[in-house]
């Protein structure tokens, strides 16, 4: 985590290639709030979340077929919704100046599988700490995902 953190105040250049470890980190730490976990788990779908500017196997596994929920780095074994995207249309995301329908809509996130599944717990999301992906010098935006 305190990688993370410290990622969220370095340039955004940096963050930008950091945001495949930031994701895991923030979804680890949604984990940690045993309500918040549960009602994510209602998805019951694993979510890959593929960085496409990104060098390398630049992606998240998210777990949300369990309670704690969970991620890991890299696309890890078989997902039922995959997300394409930039990491500025992700940090868009995560920062609430745009919401995830509405990036899917205008094709800045592309996806395979029921995203449906994924996209019935986005607004649980809001409740979470999205600080870790902020640049400490702009204003938070008033909605996330």
């Amino acid at each position: 985590m305190a990688d993370a953190a410290a990622a969220s105040s370095a340039p955004a250049s940096v963050r930008l290639r950091r945001l495949p470890e930031m994701t895991v980190a923030f979804f680890a730490a949604a984990a940690t709030d045993a309500e918040l976990s549960e009602r994510m788990s209602f998805a019951d779908t694993v979510v890959h979340v593929h960085f496409t500017d990104l060098d390398g196997d630049a992606a998240a596994t998210v777990y949300l077929d369990r309670d704690p929920i969970g991620a890991e780095l890299g696309a890890v074994g078989a997902a039922e919704v995959q997300l394409w995207a930039p990491a500025a249309a992700y940090l868009d995301l995560f920062t609430g100046r745009e919401a995830l329908p509405i990036a899917i809509l205008r094709g800045a996130v592309q996806y395979k599988g029921p995203v449906r599944k994924f996209l019935r717990v986005v607004p649980i999301l809001q409740s979470f700490d999205f600080g870790m992906f902020r640049d400490p010098t702009e204003p938070p935006a008033a909605s996330v995902a």
